[in-house]
């Protein structure tokens, strides 16, 4: 299963058309994974992918109901940890991030708020932040049948 991950978009509409024609064209995503701070931005893109899995971020004082501040989804046989990350104070530390995932069973924990992108393993679980997309950043999350997790950092420009 693949994913699309992006984050903090804050109203780049126009990197956000062009990743969306590259990802039909080449990603081919089964999911959007959305972590926070332009969620009215990716609202019309929702029924581009068969999983839509996004979460409110510090900025989006204003969202559709149902948008939650953090969600965990299934991706084949690993659970994601999805948040935006300033309620774990992720500019300070990964801690609380990396213990949430941990709490709730999460092999992968997606994040946004810094605008800085990073993939990294910290015991057993992947921390993901695509950067921001208003900085043409974005990540690919990819979980294969057996568990295997590969991410992949891409930049637009």
């Amino acid at each position: 299963m693949k994913a699309l991950v992006i984050s903090d978009s804050h109203g780049a509409q126009e990197d956000l058309r062009a990743l969306m024609i590259l990802s039909e064209k080449q990603i081919k995503p089964d999911a959007l994974i959305f972590c926070g701070d332009g969620i009215n931005d990716v609202i019309p893109y929702r029924q581009a992918v068969l999983q839509f899995w996004p979460v409110r971020g510090n900025c989006d004082l204003s969202y559709p109901p149902g948008i939650p501040l953090e969600r965990t989804e299934r991706m084949e046989t690993l659970w994601v940890y999805i948040a935006h990350g300033h309620t774990h104070r992720v500019k300070h530390s990964l801690l609380s991030l990396y213990y949430r995932a941990q709490e709730v069973g999460a092999r992968v924990a997606c994040f946004g708020h810094t605008h800085s992108a990073m993939a990294r393993w910290e015991g057993g679980i992947l921390l993901l932040n695509p950067g921001s997309l208003r900085d043409g950043r974005y990540a690919v999350l990819e979980i294969g049948e057996q568990g295997e997790v590969k991410a992949e950092l891409a930049c637009l420009n």
